[in-house]
C-alpha cells in the first residue's frame, strides 16, 4: 500500500480539492489517532506524541492515489489554550459541514481503558445528524484490562452502535483488516 502525505490545513480555505473519497479518524485528545493511521498505513507517517492535543491541524494522507486518510484534530483535554480548543472546534466542524458528501466513511476512536466520553457521544450525534457513515474504533485495547474493554463496549452497545465496534491496537496491529476492508 503506498501511502504519501499531501498537506496540513490550518484553515478550511486550504483543504485539498474533493476529488477523492475521504476517510477520516476524528476522536478526543490522546485516543491514539495518528498511532492508528501508523498502524493502519503499515508505516510511520503521522507524528505520534505522549501529548495530548499534539495534532493540532487537519492532515491529509493519500492511500494508493486513491482515497485521502484524514486526521482531525483532537477534541477534549488538551493542555492548550482554551481558545486553541474552541478554533479545533470551529474547524472539525466546519470541515465535516464542509466535506459531508466527499466522506465515504468516519472513524470514531475511543480509549478503551476511558470507554466512550461525553464528548464521544456528541461526536457520533453530530455525523448521523448529517448522514455521515461511520464506524466505532476502540484504541489502546492492549493497555485495557478485560473488565475495562467490557464496559467500554456494553456503554457502547448501549448508547450509540447497534453492532460490534472493531477493536484495535497499534502495537499489535489488531484492526487492520477490518480497518481497510472499510476504506476501500
Amino acid at each position: 500500500m503506498m501511502v504519501k502525505f499531501i498537506r496540513s490545513v490550518y484553515d478550511l480555505r486550504d483543504l485539498p480539492p474533493a476529488d477523492k473519497p475521504e476517510v477520516v479518524f476524528v476522536g478526543r485528545s490522546n485516543v491514539g489517532k495518528s498511532s492508528l493511521i501508523n498502524m493502519v498505513a503499515g508505516r510511520k507517517v503521522a507524528r505520534t506524541s505522549k501529548d495530548p492535543g499534539r495534532t493540532r491541524c487537519i492532515n491529509y494522507y493519500l492511500i494508493d492515489d486513491r482515497v485521502y486518510l484524514v486526521d482531525l484534530p483532537g477534541y477534549g483535554f488538551a493542555r492548550v489554550p482554551k481558545d486553541m480548543i474552541n478554533r479545533w472546534k470551529r474547524v472539525i466542524e466546519g470541515f465535516f459541514r464542509k466535506r459531508s458528501s466527499n466522506i465515504k466513511r468516519a472513524f470514531v476512536l475511543i480509549d478503551g481503558v476511558v470507554g466512550p466520553t461525553q464528548r464521544d457521544r456528541e461526536m457520533v450525534n453530530y455525523l448521523r445528524a448529517l448522514g455521515i457513515s461511520y464506524s466505532i474504533v476502540i484504541t489502546k485495547v492492549d493497555k485495557a484490562t478485560q473488565k475495562d474493554l467490557s464496559g467500554a463496549i456494553k456503554k457502547l452497545k448501549e448508547e450509540l452502535i447497534q453492532t460490534g465496534p472493531i477493536i484495535s491496537s497499534a502495537k499489535e496491529g489488531l484492526g487492520r483488516k477490518e480497518i481497510l476492508s472499510q476504506i476501500f
